[in-house]
């Protein structure tokens, strides 16, 4: 197998679920990027941005600017932490009743796109990404 189609194709899969995914969240005005900071925080707790963009490999300027919109969504809000330099981002009270909306939809789309794999293709699957992402983590310059 040519590596360069394989990853290749592994690009186009992840940017295909993300437009879907996209699409579906129209209706709350969420994007799948805005989701993952969400998911990020809902797991985590509050967090610094910094901490944010190590944990889900994006770079700062672009989790910061994600953070901007979705303050003004009132989604997050930044507050000062116990380092008065630092601000944590914290979910507020209407995204956390949202949540659970938004999280059935995204669950809805992720049962669908993985529907004709049995368990154990998924477990797989699963295994073989997680050697990918530990292999690619090694390799950064």
């Amino acid at each position: 197998m040519n590596p360069g189609k394989l990853i290749h194709l592994l690009y186009q899969t992840t940017r295909a679920i993300s437009q879907g995914l996209n699409q579906m969240l129209v209706p709350y005005e969420l994007y799948s990027s805005e989701w993952s900071i969400i998911m990020a925080i809902k797991e985590l707790g509050p967090i610094s941005q910094i901490a944010l963009a190590n944990y889900l490999n994006i770079e700062p300027g672009a989790i910061s600017k994600s953070v901007v919109r979705l303050e003004q969504k009132e989604f997050v809000e930044r507050k000062t932490g116990n380092d008065k330099r630092e601000k944590k981002v914290f979910l507020t009270a209407k995204a956390l009743s949202q949540y659970p909306i938004w999280e059935k939809v995204i669950d809805n789309q992720r049962q669908a796109i993985l529907a004709d794999l049995s368990e154990e293709k998924q477990n797989e699957l699963y295994i073989m990404l997680q050697s990918i992402y530990s292999n690619s983590q090694k390799h950064k310059i």
